[in-house]
């Protein structure tokens, strides 16, 4: 991904609008403002994590404030097209923290959340074909389809 401007986005630059609370079977559901824009999606979560910008879209995390059972919610969104990708990191009855390692490289970010073992997103330059299910490491879920712009992996802590 050569030539891809890549920052990351302070937290002042981005609102969650909680627009309804969690409930035993929901997740908390957000409008999300980044710097000035309000985009046209509603996501899961009520506190982000963290935001970066890959060009024209965002890397956003968030996490629904549940001590006991804490998700990681990952999209991928554009201000013109919404929600491009999705993933979110969940265990039951598991609990984690998210802390932002870095960026690694223009299109890897590394973070870290539950387990000992240190995360990583790839940011696609286009869409990949991937299997339902099967694809994706355990503890983190998607939507059926097959494709993906990001994938998610476990990577050895250093």
């Amino acid at each position: 991904m050569v030539g891809i401007a890549v920052k990351i986005i302070k937290n002042d630059d981005v609102n969650l609008k909680v627009i309804s609370e969690a409930t035993e079977a929901q997740s908390p559901k957000s409008e999300i403002t980044i710097e000035g824009t309000k985009l046209k999606l509603i996501i899961n979560g009520v506190d982000l994590e963290a935001c970066i910008k890959y060009d024209e879209c965002y890397l956003v995390f968030t996490t629904d404030d549940c001590p006991f059972e804490e998700s990681l919610n990952i999209y991928l969104l554009s201000g013109e097209n919404g929600r491009i990708d999705s993933a979110t990191a969940f265990w039951p009855y598991g609990t984690g923290s998210f802390k932002l390692l870095g960026i690694t490289d223009p299109d890897l970010v590394r973070f870290k959340f539950f387990g000992d073992k240190d995360w990583q997103i790839k940011i696609f330059k286009s869409k990949r074909f991937h299997i339902p299910y099967v694809s994706e490491p355990s503890g983190v879920w998607r939507k059926f389809k097959f494709w993906r712009s990001f994938g998610v992996s476990e990577v050895s802590s250093q």
